[in-house]
């Protein structure tokens, strides 16, 4: 954001409001203007919108102190503060809002307010729907002393003067001459600088500075100002973002449904792999009977031990012709799942193949029969029933 708003909050609910707009990239005034009341700073809710917030705190609402201390700053200490101070205040330390603005290596400068008026400020940006997360005392928005000299503004009936980088503070134009009198002391030749008309007989050595709008000057000294009393129990909480949160819920239901296929994926996974282990030992069990003779082998060297067999078969008539045997009825039980064979016996002379089968009922041997190429010869033994069981032995043989 390169615009910022600038508002000077007032002390009480009914009086002015000042407000200005600065544009950084442009280094000039947008706009300016004032509020009425407290109630009136909804009026600038649409202007606060895309734009960085900063307030100022009127100097007769915040007293600056300097405070001496032993050793380093600490958390012991920053609870200690308080009562550092006590006596020099006339309110309770309880209802006091303590904020540290700088440190030194023996020195504090403290900004100290009530924490009712930082509660009342705030309840003000709250109706009005402005998001502020920056309080800044009017008067350390001033420039920079140079040389030793003071600097002072004059807003609506309100004086604020600038000190030093650390001290400031405002008074009414009535006690103005009264304030000078307790912080010059006998230093009587202080330079002031004014940046407003300032009356005659005013103690001090009052200058005169180009005339500048008092909410311009107060505005540019925002820029790059770290100070902040919304420290402690004031200081704003992280703003939640909008955006995100409209899509947290999907952004949620879309991990946990990725999540859900990732573990169905897995489970899918699991099983296919145990049905595949077990297509594996079948196919293990069935080369172990088929060629009893050979030994035992693994799923992954069964290919490759068969196709090293069909090699070696080649020239050899009698295997040759089991197998392509074999090969030409597999439709016929491929076509008839209901009659599975218990043992297969093959006589290489005769090129006869004698099948031990057992099947649902007699209807699935004359089924079976019916899918036997026709260049065979199919002879059917005995078939003996048994627990719902039909078994035979079938002779098969090239015609």
């Amino acid at each position: 954001m390169t615009e910022r708003l600038i508002i000077r909050l007032a002390s009480e609910a009914s009086h002015k409001n000042h407000w200005l707009i600065w544009s950084e990239s442009e280094n000039e005034i947008i706009a300016s203007g004032q509020v009425a009341n407290a109630e009136q700073l909804n009026l600038l809710t649409e202007k606060a919108e895309q734009r960085v917030v900063i307030c100022l705190l009127p100097g007769v609402d915040i007293c600056i102190k300097k405070i001496a201390i032993n050793g380093a700053f600490n958390r012991q200490m920053q609870q200690a503060l308080p009562y550092l101070v006590e006596e020099e205040l006339a309110s309770d330390v309880e209802k006091l809002h303590f904020s540290v603005i700088a440190k030194q290596t023996d020195l504090l400068h403290v900004a100290i307010c009530d924490k009712q008026k930082m509660s009342t400020w705030l309840a003000w940006l709250k109706t009005a729907q402005i998001i502020c997360k920056q309080f800044i005392p009017e008067g350390l928005t001033l420039p920079l002393c140079a040389d030793g000299k003071w600097q002072a503004v004059q807003l609506e009936n309100q004086w604020i003067v600038r000190e030093s980088i650390h001290l400031a503070w405002s008074c009414e134009q009535a006690m103005l001459n009264l304030l000078l009198e307790s912080q010059l002391g006998d230093k009587l030749t202080q330079e002031i600088e004014s940046y407003s008309p300032h009356p005659d007989n005013l103690i001090g050595q009052w200058t005169n500075h180009e005339p500048v709008l008092s909410m311009e000057l107060l505005a540019k000294g925002t820029l790059n100002n770290k100070i902040n009393l919304l420290s402690g129990e004031f200081k704003p909480k992280k703003e939640r973002n909008q955006q995100l949160d409209k899509w947290r819920m999907p952004a949620i239901l879309t991990v946990v449904l990725f999540i859900l296929l990732m573990i169905n994926i897995h489970l899918q996974s699991t099983q296919l792999e145990k049905q595949t282990q077990l297509v594996k030992q079948h196919v293990e069990t069935i080369y172990k009977q088929a060629f009893p003779l050979q030994g035992k082998l693994k799923y992954v060297r069964i290919k490759k031990k068969l196709k090293t067999m069909l090699i070696g078969l080649e020239g050899d008539n009698a295997e040759s012709g089991f197998l392509s045997m074999l090969n030409e009825l597999v439709p016929a039980f491929a076509n008839n799942p209901q009659l599975q064979p218990s043992s297969l016996k093959f006589d290489g002379k005769k090129q006869e193949m004698r099948i031990l089968v057992n099947g649902n009922n007699f209807q699935s041997f004359e089924k079976f029969s019916a899918f036997v190429p026709d260049h065979f010869i199919v002879e059917q033994g005995a078939l003996n029933s048994s627990h719902d069981r039909v078994s035979g032995l079938l002779t098969i043989r090239k015609r």
